[in-house]
């Protein structure tokens, strides 16, 4: 059984969590709480980010993230940034809870971990969406294409509809606390680019395409089979991008699938993006599923909140990409 979370109304409960990389820039932490104040909600900082606890353990990530989840106040948890290792909390996490509890649980690139484990052992609609750090704290606000999917998805109880792509987009890098005190530069959006024709409805599923290979073989994956699988790389090489997609055709997911997108490349180097298409169009042209790429979802900014296990259908005939069922209720 599939359960949506409640919607998130302004005077809500944010918490922050930590279950990945620690937090190091105070100043750019305080400008995503405030960010979160001013679209009405109520933040409550985790202790680890908090504390800039730089070495936590994971039974320190683990006590923070169920803490977060048995506490009725809360309506969403979102987590403060990526990073490595979040899979070592997944065996810990209290799925009960959430399960009697539902709330948001909002993340990316190693968080995929947590949203992929919750939905698979929870039963739980999870959102691959911005973090506290970077896209909540932009300068000098929120990019209004991540703000206004961002809500889309966690604040109405109604279905997403058809995406559309970002006009503009940037994978500028500024340093935090020390050089992003200024608007990041943007340029003009590409599109999306569509690779293979075909239509295909099923259930939102995927993330991070080197973190999801991290749950082969363990309870912590979805079954992919009949599903809308979206992928998002932070590779600049494209040797690791094979060996991924490999893992994945291996795992017999591109045999299951019923459609694929795939996120705009991070600041890849010249020729990487051309190459990037070619494999993915090589990879799954014998499975007959409609393919495009160049979606906003991943490293790069603005990007869509996807929310996983709601249905989506993709049509290559009309170029849409369009989400059936709303995410929460």
């Amino acid at each position: 059984m599939l359960f949506a979370p409640p919607r998130l109304r302004k005077g809500d409960v944010v918490a922050v969590a930590t279950p990945s990389a620690p937090v190091m820039t105070p100043r750019r932490l305080a400008r995503g709480a405030e960010a979160l104040r001013e679209l009405g909600y109520e933040v409550r900082m985790g202790p680890l980010a908090a504390g800039g606890v730089q070495n936590a353990t994971p039974d320190q990530r683990v006590d923070e993230l169920n803490r977060f989840f048995a506490d009725p106040e809360v309506r969403c948890v979102v987590a403060s940034l990526g990073g490595l290792n979040s899979n070592a909390v997944l065996e810990a996490l209290d799925y009960d809870a959430l399960r009697a509890d539902p709330k948001i649980i909002l993340g990316y690139s190693d968080i995929t971990t947590i949203l992929l484990a919750v939905h698979r052992r929870a039963g739980l609609v999870t959102f691959h969406g911005p973090t506290l750090l970077p896209e909540l704290a932009e300068y000098p606000q929120i990019l209004p294409y991540t703000r206004d999917k961002l809500l889309r998805a966690v604040a109405r109880p109604q279905p997403l509809g058809r995406l559309t792509p970002a006009e503009e987009h940037t994978d500028e890098m500024l340093l935090w606390d020390e050089s992003d005190d200024r608007a990041r530069r943007l340029r003009p959006g590409d599109g999306w680019q569509w690779l293979h024709a075909g239509t295909g409805t099923g259930p939102l599923l995927g993330g991070n395409l080197e973190t999801i290979g991290l749950l082969a073989g363990t309870d912590y994956l979805p079954d992919l089979t009949g599903a809308v699988v979206f992928l998002e790389t932070c590779a600049t090489d494209i040797r690791v991008v094979e060996q991924s997609l490999t893992q994945l055709r291996m795992l017999r997911v591109f045999d299951k699938m019923a459609a694929l997108l795939l996120g705009r490349s991070f600041r890849a180097p010249d020729g990487f993006e051309t190459a990037l298409r070619q494999l993915v169009r090589s990879t799954t042209a014998r499975y007959r599923v409609p393919v495009v790429a160049g979606l906003d979802i991943g490293h790069s900014d603005p990007m869509l909140t996807l929310p996983l296990g709601v249905r989506a259908r993709v049509d290559a005939r009309t170029r849409s990409v369009e989400v059936l069922d709303a995410a929460v209720r």
